[in-house]
Formats: C-alpha cells, sequence, structure tokens
C-alpha cells in the first residue's frame, strides 16, 4: 500500500520537481544622490522577512540575485539599518519609489506600504520527458481531508499537463480541475467516507493513460469543525459596542492599568460620553461604557444581519479598554457585568442560533494578574517565578527592561508558555469556558506561544468538546499551523503584519481596483491559499477584512478617516468587497460597524486606533447596512455557501469569478467587476440564474461597474 516512501519514490523516478521551476530575479536598489548608504538588505515574504545582504556595484547600485518559485511576493528593503515606510514613496530612501522595478505596493499592516512584483507565470509545460510529476500524499491534509462528510482527495500536477482525471475506489469518480496558480493546477473529487483504498488515473494532453497507486486513506483523517460552514460572524469589541447599563462605568476604573504601574506618569484613566472624541488614550485608557448589558440590546441588529456566530474581544478582567492584559482569566470584567450576565448572554445566542467564541491571551497577562503580583511582592521566592521571564531584581511593575513583555511593554509581562504549570493553568482557564458556554477560541499572537501548549490544549479541548472551533492569530500563510494538531484555522487577514504576505489580500486589493489590483492577481492569491491549505480548513475558514487591528474597510477603500463622509464610489467599493468575502469557503466575519459603512484610521499616538471608535448607531448609513442583509440573506439560503469546495473560474483585466460548490446544478458562480464601466463576463457551460434577480443567463452577461453577481447553476 502507499507510504510516504513510496511518494518519494514516486518523485524521483519522474525527475521533476517543483523546485526546479524557481526564476532567477535580480533586486537592484539604486539610492538618491544625497544619501549616504552604508548597507542595505532584502527581506520579503520569500525569505519570512530575514536579512539578504546586497551588494554595492560599480555603478553605485545595489543589487542581489534571488532564485524564486512563480508567484506575486511582497518586500522591503533595509537601507541603513531603517525600513522605507513607503516602497512606492519616501522622501529619504527613494521618490517616486524605492525601487523603480516594483509593480506597485500593497499595505505592510503598520501603517506603510511594501513593493509588489509578480514573479514570471509558467511559460510552458515542462518537457514530456520528465514526466506527470503527479504531487499527492494521502497522508498530507493538504490532499486528504473530511469536510460535509465527503473526503476531498487532491493531487497537483504542473499546469497544462492532463486533460482528465478519474479517482478509481470501488467505483469511478470523475476528478475535476480546482485551482491553477503560478505553481501549478489541483484536481480534486469528493468521495463517501467508506472509500479506504484509491487509485488515480490521468489522461495526459497527448491522450496517454497513466495509474497511480494504490493510496490507502489514513485511519485519522484531518476532520473540519463542520458547523462552522456557512456561518456569518460578527466580531463585538465591547467597551465601543454599546453601553446598556451605565450604572457599572465607574468599574472601568477600578482594574486600570495605571493602578499596577509603577512607572505610570501619564494622564490618569478616565471615562467618557459615548459620543464624545478620542483622546489621550483612545486606545487603552479611556472607557466609553460599552458592556454586555449592551449585547443584549443590540441582539435584533445582529439577527438582522443573519449573524449566527459572535467573536468577542476579551470580556475577562483587565487592565485596559482592549482587554488584552488580563488580570483574571475567569471573571468577567466589572465594566461588563458579571459572570451571571454573560451566562445569560451565551443563553440567548444560543437561543437563537448563534455561536459564540471567545478572545484568550495565553502569551501575556496584564499588571494586575495575581501571579505576576505574587512575583512583584515575593521576588524569586515567588511559587509563580517562573511562570514569566525575569531578567533582574527587584523591579519596578511596568518597566519593560526587568522581564519580559509583549512588544517589549512593559505592561503585558510574557507567560512562560513551555512551563507546564502555566500550560495546565491555560487548559483549565479554556475548560471553564467552554464549559460555561462558549463553542469556541481565538488565540491572540498564537504565533508567539510554546507548539507543545497548543498541540497539549487542543489534545485537551477536543477530548472535552470534540466540536470545538480553536483559531489562531496568525495574519498570513501558514499552514504548518493548521494540520490537525494545532488549530482549525488562521484569522485570515486581508493585510499582513510586520511586512507579512497577508492570507486575503488579493480581495481587499482587488475592490481597491486599478491596473496592478487586477482579477487575475486576486484569483492567483485566493487560488494559491487554497492550494496550500487543506480542503477541511477552507470549509472552516475565519475570514475577514477588518478588525479591531486594521482601519476600517472603507477607510481602506477610500472612504476617509474618522467622521469623513465618503464617496458613493468608496461605498460601493465596500459593497463590492463585502461581497467577495461573504462567497468565500468558512465564516464570513465583519467587524462591528463596517455594515453601517463607517470608517476610521490608525491615528498617531495618543489618540490613535480610530476604528475602535464607539459605534455611532444614529449615524448607520441604510443602504450600506441593506446589503449586509441581503448578503446575510443569501449566506443562509445557498447550499453552495456552505460547500467547502473553491474553484477558479476567470481572473483577467476588472473580472474576477470563482465558483462555490460541488460541480453540477446548484454550484455557483461568484463574479465581480472592480473597475467603472461594465464589462462582459463569459459563462461557465450551461444555464446560469442570478439569485437576487431570478433572471436565467447563458454564454456571457454583463457586470456593472463595480458590481457583482451570485449566479446559480439551473437545469
Amino acid at each position: 500500500m502507499h507510504r510516504l516512501k513510496h511518494w518519494i519514490g514516486l518523485w524521483l523516478l519522474l525527475g521533476f520537481s517543483l523546485a526546479q521551476q524557481n526564476i532567477p530575479v535580480t533586486f537592484t536598489y539604486d539610492p538618491p544622490m544625497a544619501l549616504e548608504v552604508r548597507s542595505v538588505s532584502l527581506r520579503g515574504s520569500f525569505n519570512d522577512w530575514a536579512e539578504l545582504p546586497m551588494q554595492k556595484t560599480e555603478e553605485g547600485v545595489w543589487q542581489v540575485t534571488v532564485a524564486l518559485p512563480p508567484g506575486v511576493v511582497q518586500y522591503k528593503y533595509f537601507i541603513n539599518g531603517q525600513w522605507p515606510q513607503n516602497m512606492c514613496e519616501d522622501e529619504t530612501f527613494g521618490t517616486p519609489q524605492v525601487d523603480a522595478e516594483a509593480e506597485g505596493c500593497t499595505d505592510d499592516g503598520q501603517g506603510g506600504q511594501n513593493a509588489i512584483r509578480e514573479i514570471g507565470r509558467l511559460a510552458e509545460a515542462p518537457p514530456a520527458e520528465a514526466g506527470l510529476a503527479l504531487e499527492h500524499d494521502p497522508n498530507t491534509p493538504q490532499f486528504v481531508s473530511q469536510a460535509a462528510g465527503r473526503l476531498s482527495v487532491r493531487f497537483q500536477v504542473p499546469q497544462g499537463r492532463i486533460r482528465s482525471a478519474v479517482l478509481q475506489a470501488e467505483q469511478a469518480y470523475p476528478m475535476a480541475l480546482q485551482l491553477t496558480t503560478p505553481e501549478g493546477e489541483v484536481w480534486r473529487a469528493a468521495l463517501p467516507l467508506t472509500v479506504r483504498t484509491y487509485r488515480i488515473r490521468v489522461v495526459d494532453k497527448e491522450g496517454q493513460e497513466q495509474t497511480f497507486g494504490p493510496f490507502e486513506v489514513p485511519a485519522k483523517v484531518l476532520r473540519a469543525v463542520d458547523w462552522v460552514a456557512g456561518r456569518v460572524g460578527y466580531q463585538i469589541f465591547p467597551d465601543r459596542f454599546w453601553n446598556g447599563d451605565p450604572s457599572n462605568d465607574h468599574r472601568a476604573l477600578e482594574t486600570s492599568q495605571a493602578r499596577f504601574d509603577r512607572t505610570w506618569q501619564g494622564r490618569r484613566p478616565y471615562l467618557s460620553r459615548w459620543s464624545d472624541p478620542p483622546g489621550e488614550y483612545h486606545c487603552c485608557q479611556q472607557y466609553y461604557g460599552g458592556d454586555l448589558a449592551g449585547v443584549l440590546q443590540r441582539l435584533p441588529h445582529l439577527r438582522g444581519l443573519g449573524v449566527n456566530l459572535v467573536y468577542f474581544n476579551p470580556l475577562f478582567d483587565a487592565g485596559s479598554a482592549h482587554g488584552y492584559d488580563t488580570h483574571d482569566y475567569v471573571r468577567v470584567s466589572p465594566k461588563f457585568g458579571d459572570n451571571a450576565l454573560l451566562k445569560r448572554v451565551l443563553a440567548e445566542l444560543k437561543r437563537q442560533g448563534i455561536r459564540a467564541i471567545f478572545d484568550f491571551v495565553p502569551n501575556h497577562t496584564g499588571l494586575g494578574h495575581w501571579a505576576f503580583q505574587d512575583v512583584v511582592k515575593n521576588g524569586p521566592k515567588s511559587r509563580y517565578w517562573n511562570w514569566y521571564f525575569i531578567r533582574q531584581w527587584p523591579f519596578t511593575p511596568g518597566d519593560g527592561r526587568a522581564y519580559v513583555g509583549w512588544a517589549d511593554l512593559g505592561s503585558l509581562p510574557k507567560l512562560n508558555t513551555a512551563n507546564p504549570e502555566v500550560q495546565d493553568y491555560l487548559i483549565r482557564v479554556s475548560r471553564f469556558w467552554l464549559n460555561f458556554g462558549f463553542d469556541g477560541i481565538r488565540v491572540d499572537v498564537a504565533n508567539e506561544i510554546s507548539t507543545e501548549f497548543v498541540q497539549k490544549w487542543r489534545a485537551a479541548l477536543k477530548a472535552l468538546k470534540p466540536e470545538v472551533y480553536l483559531v489562531g492569530e496568525v495574519w498570513d500563510v501558514r499552514p504548518q499551523y493548521v494540520q490537525g494538531d494545532q488549530f482549525d484555522s488562521l484569522m485570515n487577514y486581508s493585510v499582513g503584519r510586520g511586512g507579512s504576505p497577508p492570507a486575503f489580500g488579493g480581495v481587499l486589493g482587488f475592490a481597491r481596483g486599478g491596473p496592478l489590483q487586477n482579477g487575475r492577481r486576486a484569483l492567483g492569491e485566493l487560488a494559491r491559499v487554497y492550494a496550500l491549505y487543506p480542503e477541511a480548513v477552507a470549509a472552516m475558514g475565519f475570514n475577514l477584512i477588518g478588525s479591531h487591528d486594521t482601519p476600517r474597510v472603507l477607510t481602506d477603500l477610500g472612504g476617509g478617516g474618522l467622521g469623513d463622509r465618503p464617496s458613493l464610489e468608496a461605498l460601493a467599493r465596500l459593497r463590492l468587497a463585502m461581497a467577495v468575502l461573504y462567497a468565500l469557503p468558512g465564516a464570513s466575519v465583519i467587524f462591528q460597524g463596517d455594515e453601517c459603512g463607517f470608517t476610521g484610521e490608525r491615528g498617531q499616538w495618543p489618540v490613535n486606533e480610530l476604528y475602535r471608535y464607539p459605534l455611532q448607531w444614529a449615524r448607520c448609513d441604510r443602504s450600506t447596512l441593506a446589503h449586509f442583509q441581503l448578503l446575510g440573506r443569501l449566506r443562509g439560503q445557498l447550499a453552495a455557501l456552505k460547500s467547502p469546495v473553491f474553484r477558479t473560474h476567470l481572473g483577467e483585466g476588472p473580472l474576477l469569478a470563482f465558483l462555490r460548490g460541488e460541480p453540477g446544478v446548484g454550484e455557483l458562480l461568484a463574479a465581480f467587476n472592480n473597475s467603472l464601466e461594465t464589462a462582459s463576463l463569459p459563462l461557465p457551460e450551461g444555464r446560469w440564474r442570478d439569485v437576487v434577480e431570478g433572471r436565467v443567463y447563458q454564454g456571457k452577461l454583463s457586470l456593472a461597474g463595480l458590481g457583482w453577481r451570485y449566479l446559480e447553476r439551473v437545469p
């Protein structure tokens, strides 16, 4: 039967590896004449943003050549030990572009811009004597996983090499071309769960047939948490959602960070009225009074949006408005209510068919956490001394030089998640809240905690509640985290953090429009994500293009900053972006207020993070709200949008189109136009009914400028 050694042997026999498709690419930095340059390095998405030194040539330019696979890369030059803020325009390091050969720029997640370059597509298939180079290993979830009660089996080959494929088990199952990426083609079939062995039979472009296998389905296959598929998610940032009970507002000041930070020299924490402007410490110590009572009062609004999944930002006792500096992991913050009120909220959500996940912060605590306070009091004699990373003793709480803190912040002392006592404590906390009534957990800065802990944590929680949904805050494409031993999904952001490439950057980029943000690029980036991630992971994807950590989507699309009046074009681009988001597999998650067309930029310290400003409900744009309500209804009605299947159809100029659901009657074609002009879209064969207007189309249809359509295949 098939084993990994046999898979490696196939590669050696066929004499071809996709890694051999790498293309030499030269990066050049030609500095301004007035700038003295001492050192330059290249850092990008292709080398995990590590340093790659560039050499100065006789002509005075700096260069390095790198062999890269086809696809879109993001990068920056690191010049004289500094990052250019914007690779497309920087007054110090280069104008108009730091790299004149860049094809454009994209958000780096830190208020700046990375350069973009697209490495050439495969111009032609490898020579015939290289063989088909079929890549398939049933022990790898990328190729075999379980979702929607079926077994997904996939393989990858170079582009343009095969004409058809059949998976042969107890009967023949036709395989369909699912994805076309710069790295190759992905073919797919869905099988009954009873299938144990199979072969793959392909016919190449010359009509020659080859059979691969037999392959054996592993005893344990990565399985999707099926309830996630097709959900409409809503992210609630409690302090800024709605103030339902003003009587608890003053409680925010009782456990504020300033009470524990002995280095604190700024203005004291303070309360604001709901419509007060953002002031000093808008991020952290300006409180507006949002609470759990406000969530209960606004539930009809969520139901009108079709919401059936709520993601709460931190609810537990903490030292700030954002709540990521936990003081007590099992106590609801008094400013939000208490544990009994949270129990009531969860019961009401469940009654209305809404699942709930909570934000968990195992990487660090706040200064007021009881374990850290014990260390402050007892030093090395504290039984919790090894829960943290103390550099010097004695120390002043708040002094980030004395101990390790997240992002070197003294207010966020880092927990030692490799310590078995810490691991057991955090697992007990997680089990407590799952037993309390939550359905899932979102883990903050998941890439910064011990892998051993995450694996142990997952095993314990899945044993308690097999259908628990575990989401890791990882901003970019990282398949290693979703192989069945850590997370079910990552947070599929539309922007990267620290220069990293985002999972769904193509969605937001496409909605922005312009010649560099075309349909081909967007479709290629989406196809790459779905080729790398197991189909079970796609089925439970946590997909968003705006959150509490990013500028408002409408602001990103040209809608202006906080309080600005967005243009009609910006609002149309918001509708387009959300139509794409709602058509993707998994759960489509929106940040509170995006459905109202609210704006909010990053801002400057201390008046920053303006996307977290309280929701001014009376200013909710009714036409934008109606669009979200329509998308929510369609999400709930169309079976194809609950499917794990995503297939590429067309990406060309301003047009983007992909298919959802199993091939055949009922599958959905999602089509989008990011230009201001009407465009003609060629349709797949057959009859297609517009699910909004009811009209049936064949052959082609016209897409209005900034328009979108969902079309269902009919007999």
